[in-house]
């Protein structure tokens, strides 16, 4: 049974998924979301000039809500540096909304261990 999420599609509210999304995610663990969820962005970022920025934004700040309630630390800046050094994705801290929050939760795990984070 091969079974497909759309990853954007939040039932409840914009930041949250269904229950059966949740355990999927987790259950494929924090490299499948790395890369569905990057997939996703580049799609986004792909469907042309005029919005892809604001759009890629605010569905990297949907991601970004859902690494942060799904995963630990390390899954989620795994999760992140996926993101920027393989699919090359131009995240603006400045832009996305959840950045900060991403920061205060986990940013003192990406400092003490820049070698983990290097060596992935």
């Amino acid at each position: 049974m091969n079974l497909q999420l759309n990853l954007c599609c939040f039932e409840r509210d914009e930041d949250m998924m269904s229950e059966h999304q949740r355990l999927m995610a987790l259950l494929k663990g924090p490299d499948w979301y790395a890369h569905e969820s990057g997939k996703d962005l580049l799609a986004v970022l792909n469907q042309g000039k005029r919005k892809r920025y604001k759009s890629m934004n605010s569905t990297a700040d949907k991601h970004i809500l859902t690494i942060m309630n799904l995963f630990d630390k390390e899954p989620a800046v795994r999760i992140l540096k996926t993101w920027l050094s393989t699919y090359k994705l131009p995240l603006d801290p400045n832009r996305l909304k959840t950045f900060d929050q991403f920061h205060e939760q986990f940013g003192k795990f990406i400092i003490n261990n820049t070698t983990i984070i290097e060596s992935y």
